[in-house]
Parts: structure tokens; C-alpha cells; sequence
């Protein structure tokens, strides 16, 4: 336990070992642009066999903030770097030496219209990378509690629909796929002690990325 402990804690170290001008500057540069398809192989973190492809170059120091723009659509191994997003019905794991498992897809063809997709969102984490600098390591471990209880904390809990959702509990859950913003709650945009609550609870940058 404390070498896995060690070991989260070294890539917290790694990204904030230099100064961070030089680091946003050469992240704003850093953009993955293509990938080598490897096979189908069985991956241990995959229910079944999967597309493995080795990206152009390494990708873990973009992992931790990748994982929190992800955040509830996804599980994240600080420990290991390793993160798993969820798009469906597929499981697609990214290591930090570049391999990419995409589960479910049992083409070339299907694995290249994923990859397509994932490359805009990891060069997307690359931007945010390069303008907000790495999470902290409190940022993370936030982030790895978080669940749609969490966020219910800050919405009226009158299920009265201006959002669009049925009941805050539903908004709060499509919060956390990805398919709703905390911003499209009108209460929560005019009560302004419930958002300061809300960036103290959660960080101002995990806030902003889940749309507050």
C-alpha cells in the first residue's frame, strides 16, 4: 500500500518538478496527431478483447487532467496513471506510455472513428493543460469522491424543472455524464451562496469544467 501510495504521489511530483512557464509552453505545443494500430489483444482492465493502438508519443502528464474533464464518466488509477473513460457500451483504457485498449470494437475501421474522437479530447486536455497548468493532487482526490449526491447539495431539491430534468437528482446525474452543465440550473445561477459553496466543495477548476 505505501509503494502504490508512493507512486500517485511521484506523478504529482513530476508535473509540478519545473517551473511552469516552460512546462504551459512546451504542453501549448504538445498536440497528438497520429496513432499506430497494433492488433486486437486482451487487456486486463477490458471485459473482452480490444483495438490497441500506440500513440504518436507518451500522454501522461495529460492523464490527471483528462480524468477530471471526464469526471463521472470515467475511473482513474492515480496510482497506476491510468484511466478509463466510458463512451456507451465501450470501455476505452489509455496508459501513460501512449497504448490506447479500445474495447468493442472489433474493426480497424471502428477502432479509427474512436480514435478520431479521442484525439480531439486529448488535445483538448492538452489546451487545458497548457492554460491552467496540472491538477493538484487535492484536485484529484475531489474529483475521485465526487458523485451526483455531491452536486445535489448545491440545486433547490424542488425538482421544479426549469433545467429541462424531471428532478434535481436526474440534472445532477447528467451533470456527471457529460450531458448537462451546472450552469442550466437558474437557481443555482442566481443564488450566489450556493455557487460560492459549490467552488469551495468542489475547487474552482473542477466547478468551472462541470460548467459553473
Amino acid at each position: 500500500m505505501a509503494e502504490r501510495k508512493a507512486k500517485a504521489l511521484d506523478i504529482f511530483e513530476l508535473l509540478s518538478s519545473c517551473p511552469w512557464g516552460t512546462r504551459a509552453q512546451e504542453h501549448g505545443q504538445k498536440r497528438i496527431r497520429s496513432y499506430e494500430v497494433l492488433g486486437f489483444e486482451r487487456v486486463p482492465l477490458l471485459p473482452c478483447k480490444g483495438v490497441v493502438v500506440k500513440l504518436e508519443k507518451p500522454i501522461g502528464d495529460v492523464l490527471p487532467v483528462l480524468f477530471l474533464m471526464n469526471v463521472g464518466r470515467c475511473s482513474y488509477a492515480p496510482e497506476e496513471n491510468v484511466l478509463t473513460l466510458r463512451r456507451g457500451g465501450r470501455l476505452i483504457a489509455l496508459y501513460p506510455d501512449g497504448r490506447v485498449a479500445i474495447g468493442r470494437a472489433w474493426t480497424e475501421e471502428a477502432a479509427r472513428r474512436v480514435m478520431a474522437e479521442l484525439l480531439d479530447e486529448i488535445n483538448a486536455a492538452y489546451e487545458e493543460l497548457a492554460e491552467h497548468g496540472p491538477p493538484s493532487e487535492e484536485e484529484v482526490r475531489r474529483a475521485l469522491r465526487l458523485s451526483w449526491r455531491d452536486l445535489m447539495a448545491f440545486l433547490p431539491g424542488t425538482n421544479c424543472g426549469d433545467c429541462g430534468q424531471a428532478t434535481c437528482q436526474a440534472f445532477a446525474i447528467s451533470v456527471l455524464n457529460g450531458l448537462a452543465r451546472l450552469s442550466e440550473c437558474p437557481h443555482l445561477r442566481a443564488d450566489g451562496k450556493k455557487r460560492d459553496l459549490a467552488k469551495r466543495t468542489l475547487g474552482s477548476r473542477l466547478a468551472r469544467l462541470l460548467g459553473l
